[in-house]
């Protein structure tokens, strides 16, 4: 998975890094064009023989043949150089050297100092402090080649560039920081817009006044896809409500020849197969009013319609020859922020499908805690774990047997996501399942 921090971080660290190469590299180059040719080789000249003099020893003061400065004398037959602690001189092509600007055997105290001459005769006059010792270095005529001109030069700006270079590194990660953090800010604001659109009606919802511009055909284009995707739901949410309101006419008018029918067993099968039809046409007729219209909602006491729906519920129950019993732990007196029409069809639904699956002569119990989470357990042959989610989608029957429409959970499920709740199914350890739907305490957000 690819990262926009990372790839920013990474892709603004190159380019402070060729920014910064590009600086030293402007800074040498401007060195070189400014500075009187002669006189650079003499200072780089200067350098390698200030590094190879060594302390004065019983015999004098000594000038070690180091690798640069033999590199120098073997390119440089114009060379001359000679240093001197004003005890002992050291020189080198003495015949070379033209007549300098001051006495080398010093007399008196004398400062570090530096001077320089250009021109065709260029030289190169320092005075150092070497282990206490006044020294000083005289040469000209030295060519120093590339590599021992660009390392003096990069000793020489190593400080500066170093200072240059943290300063810049912290500049740049700042910046780094900051673009990640107003790009990030942008990613979760879009985020956060798009996790508030209600999957029903999925309208292009995602902002676009505060989008970055770089982010705007993104955004522009889920709008659409989002528009596009509500328009489609709608073509079928009409559609599936207008099959319904079509086949509920005809279905009565069969029911009616059917029960008319003289011959019993063909009209026992025919009003099954017919009531199993009609159950689906009323099944998709409560989705399609379901997600047609935005439901009303109002304080509910949860404990009171559980009570009033199995009061309702009681003749069908007793048909089954099944028993359903009622507990209600908790405060009793709770309120939930609900539609009570949608809560009402749950509370049937999954009554009906516990009597479906119960064994003979079992107890159905339905049970409300603290007013706010309800739950239906029956014993029946249960529902594995890997199709427990499948059980909530349409036209599922968990059993081939079964004469429903396989849409009671699925309505289930659609009800309480317009809750804001939830809905789990559960194993049973004895055997059987509970179905368990937990409503928002009153006041809370469904959105």
């Amino acid at each position: 998975m690819t990262s926009l921090s990372r790839a920013l971080t990474i892709r603004l660290g190159l380019l402070g890094i060729v920014l910064f190469a590009a600086f030293i590299a402007a800074v040498l180059a401007f060195t070189f064009i400014t500075e009187d040719p002669g006189a650079l080789r003499n200072d780089v000249t200067s350098q390698i023989i200030q590094q190879s003099v060594r302390p004065s020893t019983g015999s004098g003061l000594q000038v070690e043949k180091t690798a640069g400065l033999v590199q120098i004398e073997r390119a440089s037959p114009r060379l001359w150089y000679l240093v001197s602690d004003g005890r002992s001189v050291v020189e080198y092509a003495p015949e070379l050297r033209p007549g300098l600007p001051i006495d080398i055997r010093l007399d008196g105290p004398t400062i570090a100092a530096q001077m320089r001459v250009g021109g065709d005769n260029a030289l190169a006059f320092d005075v150092i402090e070497k282990d206490g010792s006044r020294v000083i270095v005289a040469t000209g005529g030295g060519v120093p080649g590339w590599d021992l001109i660009l390392g003096y030069f990069l000793r020489a700006i190593a400080g500066p560039a170093l200072a240059i270079s943290v300063v810049f590194g912290i500049m740049i990660a700042a910046a780094i920081a900051m673009s990640v953090s107003y790009i990030s800010a942008r990613l979760r604001s879009a985020a956060e817009a798009a996790a508030r659109i209600d999957p029903r009606a999925p309208r292009g919802l995602l902002p676009t006044e505060e989008t970055p511009v770089e982010l705007m055909p993104l955004t522009t284009a889920l709008n659409s896809a989002l528009d596009q995707i509500a328009g489609n739901m709608e073509v079928q949410r009409r559609f599936m409500n207008n099959v319904a309101h079509e086949l509920r006419t005809p279905l009565a008018v069969m029911r009616s020849r059917v029960d008319a029918l003289p011959d019993e067993p063909t009209r026992l099968k025919l009003t099954t197969d017919l009531s199993r039809l009609t159950t689906i046409v009323s099944s998709m007729l409560q989705l399609a009013r379901l997600h047609a219209t935005e439901l009303p909602f109002e304080p509910l006491q949860l404990n009171a319609l559980a009570r009033s729906v199995l009061a309702e519920l009681a003749p069908l129950v007793l048909s089954h020859g099944v028993d359903v019993a009622l507990e209600e732990e908790g405060d009793l007196h709770a309120m939930i922020d609900a539609n009570e029409p949608t809560v009402r069809a749950a509370l049937a639904n999954l009554v009906d499908n516990a009597l479906r699956h119960a064994k003979a002569r079992s107890i159905i119990l339905v049970r409300v805690l603290d007013g706010a989470v309800l739950e239906v357990i029956d014993d029946g042959v249960g529902i594995a774990a890997t199709k427990r989610n499948q059980a909530m989608e349409p036209f599922n029957r968990m059993s081939p047997s079964s004469t429903g429409a396989g849409l009671g959970l699925t309505i289930v499920r659609d009800i309480m996501a317009a809750h804001g709740g939830s809905i789990a199914i559960l194993g049973n350890e004895g055997g059987g399942t509970t179905v368990r739907l937990a409503f928002p305490p009153d006041g809370t957000s469904r959105d």
